[in-house]
């Protein structure tokens, strides 16, 4: 039970919005969707149900018209691929598939609900064995040709381009191949659908780092449109791996289902939140005050940054704030901590994510950052600081959308149910 000092507050209390630094505008670029975009989502976006017809061969249909007619797997496994079908809870159907000798061992999953396929394959070849591999599918050659398309790729023929999504017709006259294909939504009769080649999003940004970085291609070709992705680096031996994510298209912009909010590796997380705490105005900060907490100014800086010395108390309780987000996902969540008169912490601190964390002391007169994930739900972090603190400013950086999380929620595959002799990693 939270003591009379605790400051509890389910959304933060706004005043004057603070002007669009990199940050606001930022975020705005998140919801902006172009002319272009918002035309062809309010033309064709329908809910189609998917349904997995066979696995072998390959069916997929949508409102009961042909979506995939075929497998391409090269080279073609020494050994016939065994199918066979496990329970996976929410899903339909889902079926393993594998295959072993020859040099390679082959696992594949097949899962399938009505709003939602996923391929995951993962191959392993010994050294010497073949120097590229494709795994992908085939779409029909009817369905496609004359189709309209948005993408995140690079298009051969005639297409056009608005930020990161290029636009056109699949065909004659139209575009006849994508390269580097990352997504892809098709707007058909029966609705619009989208392919999300990298569903782990640009967070994870390059070939050999994590599964499903693979670039895709989708050409033309005698038995339909080819929808594959290719590994040219096998001869040494190695994995080829991939999630291909089929579902109705969801209701986001081609660009915004996995924005680019982020420079990983070189650069650091950039946030797209910013609050100042207590109230006073702050240069590309929103500003928000914690009801029932104490507020205090610490003078020593006045006259350099007054927009910073301002801070909310709590010295015997909990003290909790709503960081307000346009998306769920996990963040890196940032606190600005520190009093000029007494020693802040230690804390424990929670963000909705993982067990709390122990934060450290911060000596009077001195201002801190601690740093920790926080997952979002609903459009909010909650977190939540016990013990000794003066709350300064706080800040979030997305890491991972909610759909791109593989690592938390979910697993990489549906179902880990597989052959006792399968000693591929997961």
């Amino acid at each position: 039970m939270m003591s009379e000092w605790s400051a509890v507050v389910s959304r933060p209390v706004r005043r004057a919005p603070s002007p669009v630094g990199r940050s606001g505008a930022r975020r705005s670029a998140l919801t902006a969707a172009s002319p272009l975009a918002a035309l062809l989502l309010s033309a064709t976006l329908a809910f189609a149900q998917i349904n997995l017809a066979s696995v072998q061969p390959l069916q997929v249909d949508i409102e009961g018209t042909p979506l995939i007619s075929g497998w391409i797997i090269d080279p073609e496994p020494a050994a016939p691929i065994e199918t066979w079908q496990v329970e996976a809870e929410g899903w339909r159907q889902v079926h393993h598939r594998w295959a072993a000798g020859g040099g390679s061992k082959l696992r594949q999953e097949v899962a399938s609900r009505p709003d939602r396929l996923e391929i995951t394959h993962l191959r392993l070849f010994e050294p010497d064995v073949v120097g590229v591999t494709y795994c992908g599918v085939v779409l029909p050659t009817d369905l496609l040709d004359g189709a309209r398309f948005e993408c995140i790729g690079s298009p051969r023929g005639e297409a056009e381009r608005d930020g990161r999504t290029w636009s056109g017709t699949l065909g004659d006259g139209g575009v006849g191949a994508i390269k580097d294909l990352e997504y892809l939504r098709l707007h058909l009769p029966g609705g619009a659908v989208d392919f999300d080649c990298n569903p782990k999003g640009v967070w994870c940004p390059g070939e050999g780092l994590c599964p499903a970085t693979e670039r895709f291609a989708l050409a033309r070709a005698e038995d339909g449109w080819r929808l594959w992705s290719a590994h040219g680096k096998v001869r040494r031996g190695g994995l080829h791996e991939f999630k291909l994510v089929v579902l109705p298209a969801r209701d986001r912009p081609v660009a915004e289902v996995h924005p680019p909010v982020n420079t990983r590796w070189t650069n650091p997380y950039m946030p797209t939140v910013r609050l100042n705490i207590a109230g006073e105005p702050a240069e590309r900060y929103e500003e928000v005050t914690l009801e029932g907490a104490e507020t205090s100014r610490d003078e020593r800086f006045v006259d350099v940054q007054a927009q910073r010395v301002v801070g909310a108390t709590v010295t015997d309780g909990e003290l909790r704030l709503s960081v307000p987000v346009e998306r769920d996902g996990v963040y890196l969540v940032s606190l600005l901590v520190g009093a000029p008169d007494r020693q802040v912490g230690p804390c424990t601190v929670t963000a909705g994510l993982g067990q709390p964390r122990e934060m450290p002391p911060v000596a009077a007169g001195e201002y801190g950052s601690w740093a920790l994930p926080g997952r979002a739900h609903e459009g909010a972090i909650e977190v939540a600081i016990a013990g000794n603190v003066r709350l300064v400013a706080a800040q979030a950086a997305p890491m991972m959308f909610e759909n791109e999380d593989y690592h938390l929620e979910r697993g990489w595959w549906v179902s880990t149910e597989f052959r006792k002799d399968d000693d591929l990693p997961l």
